[in-house]
């Protein structure tokens, strides 16, 4: 019973930090693990080397040229433009949790891959719609399809790429994978729809935002971890985790990029910013600003939005309730990375699982960027 002695001397939530455990055969008994604790970092952080992607860079180059190839399947009017939009691809951290899942629970198959360029392509008409619902010009350093071509154009091409993916869907000969796939694609755009439909109403709740950014960020998420599970074909209760993995990790994605809004450099981001309050998008930092305590603030936020006016985020930084309701907002998605490293106990010690936990503490150095001093 050493095995379970340990594990009570050590939380899994200080090992998870200091030590590494590796599970190994126990003999004849394959009823209970066996474990040996060894004093070598475990769950590295390795910001610098995104060590992550390393892994599963040559699966990478395979989604990325399958996305791309895409542009060339449809009619001669609309090519040139899917070219452009195909080949916007950013961080690819969707594909990447497929991969790193699919390798931590049996291997990376070919169904693997289709799914993590399919939910990249997802991903990408999700961005499109989004530029426009924000009259944003530039993504990754690039004009948008709405700054490009005008909203209307822009629209259409995103539904051509949201059905096309659905279409792809099919190919894979079963309706599970259908079911997934569509059910993921009504969860963004109902997400989007939701949000759209809540600009600028101060009496959205906190619990309405999470659900909204769960639907339209999180689901993605999910749909890769607990998708890429499905493929290898593990336990239901094992996907069911590792689909509660991609929540958590979309959540925190999300509150993170809700603050990089308040506190980012577009030249660094490649993309807009700044504009959250003024476009009536109520995000979790703003809710804590709205809530902050200071009665001045409260209120000229509060009317800047009920009045659809222009936000000025320089004009409440030197004060201290912002960087409160940043903390805040930080610390919630740091809980969020740490209630998805404790899941990844669940899978076999592999450089995979160890490139999971990396991702998170990537997410964790991000989050930690955006507090103001």
């Amino acid at each position: 019973m050493a095995w379970r002695a340990a594990m009570q001397r050590w939380p899994v939530k200080y090992i998870a930090r200091e030590l590494q455990i590796c599970h190994t055969p126990c003999g004849a008994d394959q009823r209970r693990p066996s474990f040996h604790i060894m004093s070598i970092p475990f769950f590295s952080k390795l910001r610098s080397q995104k060590h992550y992607l390393q892994l599963v860079k040559p699966e990478l180059k395979q989604v990325s040229e399958f996305v791309e190839a895409q542009a060339s399947c449809f009619d001669p009017e609309v090519t040139d433009y899917m070219e452009t939009v195909c080949q916007s691809k950013g961080k690819m951290l969707r594909p990447a949790l497929v991969l790193l899942v699919a390798g931590a629970t049996g291997g990376i198959k070919e169904a693997h891959i289709r799914l993590g360029a399919l939910l990249e392509m997802v991903h990408l008409a999700s961005l499109v719609h989004d530029d426009v619902i924000d009259e944003a010009d530039k993504r990754r350093d690039e004009a948008t399809a709405n700054a490009l071509w005008g909203n209307s154009l822009a629209v259409l091409l995103g539904d051509v790429l949201f059905s096309h993916a659905m279409v792809l869907g099919t190919e894979f000969g079963s309706t599970e994978f259908c079911r997934r796939l569509a059910n993921t694609v009504r969860d963004v755009c109902q997400g989007e729809v939701a949000q759209s439909s809540r600009l600028y109403d101060l009496s959205m709740t906190r619990e309405e935002y999470f659900e909204i950014i769960r639907k339209k960020t999180a689901s993605l998420f999910s749909a890769a971890t607990g998708g890429a599970a499905w493929i290898s074909g593990v336990a239901p209760e094992v996907e069911k985790s590792l689909y509660q993995l991609g929540d958590l990790l979309g959540v925190a994605y999300q509150i993170y990029d809700d603050c990089l809004d308040m506190v980012g450099d577009e030249d660094d981001a490649g993309k807009t910013l700044h504009t959250d309050a003024t476009k009536g998008k109520l995000t979790l930092p703003i809710f804590n600003l709205l809530e902050c305590g200071d009665r001045n603030v409260e209120a000229t936020l509060r009317d800047a939005i009920e009045n659809r006016e222009v936000v000025d985020y320089s004009a409440f930084q030197d004060n201290p309730v912002f960087a409160e309701a940043l903390d805040k907002s930080i610390q919630v998605a740091l809980e969020k990375n740490e209630a998805a490293r404790e899941i990844l106990w669940l899978l076999p010690q592999t450089e995979y699982r160890e490139a999971l936990a990396e991702m998170t503490f990537y997410m964790d150095e991000l989050l930690n960027d955006c507090r103001i001093s």
